[in-house]
């Protein structure tokens, strides 16, 4: 039997170490305003009150944040939950028990990772005799059932005050900024668990270990990433199993898009057809990304563009230390970031890292060529793109096909941006200046607290341009 002891979890050292190395440089705020930085002040005290509050188990959080997030047109938003940092702290540690007593459902896997997979299937499976069947949970994160999530806890030893807190998290309401906390109530909710917490996902890994084991079993390929259901079975016995996972879904007070409501969500085939999964459009001989989200990205780029044809001088005139030679080396910084992604703390960013396992090498030149043509539109560049970079010229212009190349077989060679290499305060200023955040001369204006705060709320906005282009992919 699995075993928490809160004394060690939740212990002030343990709670010091989890704050140091993944919460300290937080620049998200909750409803407090306190970020990372802020709350580090008086540290060993905050801690001191917060152990003591989880072994008495007096401990409350405070409301979520709620921070709406669209799906695109004529889609319900995502409602996100962020914790205050206070909140965060102990959801990590909470997300770190859960990863001990449950390995096999720690949600580790990228989406692209399932493509491969699918890729590998393509290859021993009999592509003109097996059919697909996709299925979108709908809903999946607002109707999972919280009483089933806490049962699933219920076999470990000592548990009672690590399920309390569990409980109280699942609870806790997520409201707007500036609520009215007479209005507390209407903030309620029955079911689900607040998406954005640390725990959110863990947790429902767990919720669907059961479903997933049963299905792991059933026709010749089963795929599940969060809401999205896919599997692969012999063209006779479809009907059979697409029976089966409504049934089963029934039974975990989970329910499906219609796959004939005209959204695309869920649907069933043959696999030498295209369909598409986790923004993928597939088929047995061709894995290529879909066109809406090309277009998407494309238009993106193209916006890039238009920004820096219109406004370049308007920011020389305005800037105190930029001239237009610097907004142009910004500009190709900024566009290259775009195209490479980035790499922070081993963790990838971009379109490109997203969609690395596609085979459709054509569209990647397509795209190369569109904005190589979009220099064109540029006077300041005299109408003409960059040399492509090299060793030779690393100021050149970066390019999606030597991008996918380099994430295969070369990830850490420098081609795509790494911000893991800036540690020192000398590294980080000359990020900051490179990319326009300081004026070269004006470096010993700023204390080592104020190079790192702009540096992290620097690279956290650059990081989340990147998550944006994959965002709403499903």
């Amino acid at each position: 039997m699995p075993t928490v002891s809160l004394h060690t979890a939740f212990s002030v050292e343990t709670l010091t170490t989890y704050f140091q190395d993944n919460i300290r440089t937080s620049a998200g705020r909750g409803i407090d305003g306190v970020n990372g930085l802020t709350f580090s002040e008086n540290l060993p005290e905050k801690l001191e009150s917060i152990s003591s509050k989880v072994f008495t188990q007096k401990y409350r959080y405070t409301p979520y944040l709620e921070v709406i997030k669209s799906k695109g047109r004529g889609k319900t938003p995502r409602i996100i939950s962020k914790p205050t940092v206070k909140d965060k702290l102990v959801l990590f540690a909470i997300k770190e028990e859960l990863h001990k007593l449950f390995p096999d459902s720690i949600p580790n896997k990228l989406p692209n990772t399932y493509i491969r997979n699918i890729k590998e299937k393509f290859k021993i499976i009999d592509c003109e005799k097996t059919a697909y069947l996709k299925i979108d949970i709908k809903g999946f994160y607002d109707n999972l059932n919280r009483e089933k999530i806490l049962l699933n806890l219920k076999g470990i030893s000592g548990n009672d005050e690590f399920v309390t807190l569990v409980r109280r998290a699942l609870l806790n309401k997520t409201v707007p900024k500036g609520y009215n906390k007479k209005d507390s109530h209407k903030y309620k909710t029955a079911t689900g668990v607040p998406q954005g917490l640390s725990i959110s996902n863990i947790l429902a890994e767990i919720y669907m270990k059961e479903f997933d084991d049963h299905f792991s079993k059933k026709g010749t390929g089963y795929f599940r990433y969060v809401d999205d259901i896919l599997i692969f079975s012999d063209i006779n016995e479809i009907e059979k199993i697409e029976g089966e996972i409504y049934s089963k879904l029934s039974d975990i007070d989970l329910n499906s898009h219609d796959y004939d409501d005209g959204s695309r969500k869920s649907e069933k085939g043959s696999i030498k057809d295209n369909f598409q999964y986790l923004g993928y459009e597939i088929n047995s001989s061709s894995i290529t990304v879909k066109n809406t989200t090309v277009n998407r990205y494309i238009e993106s780029i193209i916006s890039m563009f238009t920004n820096f044809k219109n406004n370049a001088e308007r920011r020389e005139k305005e800037s105190k230390f930029l001239n237009i030679e610097q907004i142009k080396e910004i500009f190709i910084l900024e566009l290259n970031e775009k195209i490479t992604g980035a790499i922070s703390e081993n963790k990838k960013y971009g379109w490109m890292f997203y969609f690395v396992e596609i085979n459709d090498i054509y569209l990647l030149h397509k795209i190369d060529g569109i904005i190589k043509k979009q220099f064109g539109r540029l006077s300041l560049f005299s109408k003409k793109a960059p040399e492509n970079r090299s060793k030779k010229n690393i100021n050149g212009l970066c390019s999606l096909l030597r991008t996918y190349y380099a994430i295969r077989h070369d990830l850490f060679g420098g081609y795509i941006h790494n911000y893991s290499i800036y540690e020192t305060r000398a590294e980080k200023l000359s990020y900051l200046v490179k990319f326009g955040y300081i004026a070269h001369y004006d470096d010993k204006s700023f204390s080592d607290e104020e190079i790192e705060k702009i540096f992290i709320s620097a690279k956290k906005s650059k990081l989340l341009k990147l998550e944006l282009d994959v965002g709403n992919i499903s």
